[in-house]
């Protein structure tokens, strides 16, 4: 009897062992800008290393040197727990973007809480300059048509707040999601709701997938500071998935509370699209903000770009993009437009490339990034 017990203690936790694991993954990117000029006079050129989202726009004539995202993962992962740690080590060790722990009590449902993002549902409109240096090029590309689910503040998208995430997928098509967020100073329970994100897709088979979703922060009545407020926000999306090789997604976003930064009535409507064809795909991107101003003017961002896939790794990228002076990348009440054109290599766990920048407003400025990346 006890050797049965033996044999069968040892089977569990082999079994238990085939069914988890601890993993490690890793993803960095750095740019290295010989030489960017802002355009103004007086001012100097100058050499910096930076991430493609950091570095100041071509306004004051300086950037901010930053240390490139060099960034590594662990995760352990099983069948009903698991947790993820994102480590960044640029200029120090720091958390990253998730550090969070899971569980899954059954298959439908996954509870997390801590500091996560949850993409399932997410926009993405990633292309060209975006990919590079965005101070002198694109920085619209994430979130354009719906925004991720996270854990913070959803002003500051770098996400440093907690929060607490219940997700359930019953099928194939449904993806339900209920998250508290901005938990990391405590709130009064009351208030709870004043930090939530409701988000639902569906998705119909050969067609596309429909998303809606309402998320708040915390704000201070403007009315009276000694209030607590939620600025709400209402998304709704479409991606159409039904024309080969083309994608297409859709958005529209409005604010429910019509007090301080929101007292306009700013609304969002946004669309991107790519179409692949033999070795190019086209992107398309254009954003419209009514009411964006308060004088009620709109503000309008067009942008539109081409990859090129060359034998050998090798590949080419181009993007225009133009912005309407309420939507000045220069910030001189002047519309700007910006061109950017690369050459990147890939290789099988990372890349490297070269490109050339320009944003033009009331004075033209420009840089050279380059680029390299790794992912393991």
């Amino acid at each position: 009897m006890k050797k049965a017990l033996a044999i069968l203690m040892v089977l569990a936790l082999v079994a238990s062992a085939a069914t988890a694991e601890l993993t490690f993954g890793a993803w960095g990117r750095g740019i290295f800008v010989p030489v960017q000029n802002s355009g103004l006079e007086n001012v100097d050129s100058i050499t910096t290393i930076n991430k493609t989202w950091e570095g100041k726009e071509a306004t004051s004539g300086l950037a901010l040197t930053s240390d490139p995202r060099v960034g590594f993962t662990v995760a352990g992962n099983s069948d009903n727990v698991g947790f993820q740690v994102d480590i960044y080590a640029d200029g120090g060790i720091a958390r990253g973007d998730q550090a969070k722990i899971w569980v899954k009590p059954m298959d439908m449902v996954t509870m997390q809480m801590g500091k996560f993002f949850d993409d399932t549902l997410r926009g993405n409109t990633a292309f060209g300059s975006f990919n590079w240096l965005r101070a002198y090029g694109g920085g619209e590309g994430e979130d354009i048509t719906f925004t991720r689910i996270a854990s913070g503040d959803h002003d500051k998208n770098w996400n440093s707040g907690q929060g607490f995430e219940v997700a359930v997928k019953p099928n194939e098509a449904l993806f339900v999601a209920l998250a508290l967020t901005g938990l990391e100073s405590g709130v009064k329970t009351e208030d709870i709701t004043d930090g939530m994100q409701i988000a639902a897709g569906y998705t119909i088979d050969g067609i596309g997938q429909i998303r809606a979703q309402y998320f708040s922060k915390y704000l201070t009545d403007p009315d009276d500071a000694t209030k607590i407020i939620a600025d709400g926000t209402v998304e709704v999306a479409f991606k159409l998935t039904a024309v080969e090789n083309l994608y297409a997604d859709f958005g529209f976003r409005m604010f429910t509370e019509k007090k301080g930064m929101n007292a306009n009535e700013a609304k969002t409507l946004s669309a991107y699209a790519n179409y692949k064809v033999d070795a190019a795909t086209i992107h398309a991107l254009a954003i419209y903000n009514m009411n964006a101003t308060a004088d009620d003017k709109a503000s309008m961002n067009i942008a539109a770009g081409v990859d090129y896939a060359l034998d050998g790794g090798i590949g080419v990228e181009a993007d225009v993009r133009y912005y309407n002076k309420e939507w000045n990348k220069q910030g001189d009440a002047k519309a700007a437009t910006s061109f950017f054109a690369g050459v990147k290599k890939g290789y099988s766990n990372g890349l490297m490339g070269a490109g050339f920048e320009v944003i033009s407003a009331d004075k033209t400025g420009y840089a050279i990034p380059v680029r390299f990346e790794y992912w393991f």
